[in-house]
């Protein structure tokens, strides 16, 4: 198994990606925001918000309430 994790590193505090805090600030902007409008806002595939979205979800940065399409974020962890 691979740890991608610096040895030095605080493991309390999650780092995110660049382009995971702009989804962040994106959901914090707007809680009901889709996937899609994000990958278009953020000039990238749909899929690579997607897989930005299940990372932040396993790690408890953020969750889902409500079905797939009028549902919000709500974010767990501020980063």
């Amino acid at each position: 198994m691979l740890d991608v994790r610096d040895n030095d590193e605080d493991m309390s505090e999650t780092k995110l990606t660049e382009r995971q805090q702009k989804i962040l600030n994106l959901i914090k902007e707007s809680p009901t925001i889709t996937a899609k409008k994000m990958s278009e806002t953020l000039s990238v595939s749909q899929r690579t918000v997607e897989r930005d979205l299940s990372t932040m979800k396993n790690i408890g940065v953020l969750k889902h309430k409500g079905k797939d399409n009028t549902g919000a974020w709500v974010i767990l962890k501020r980063q």
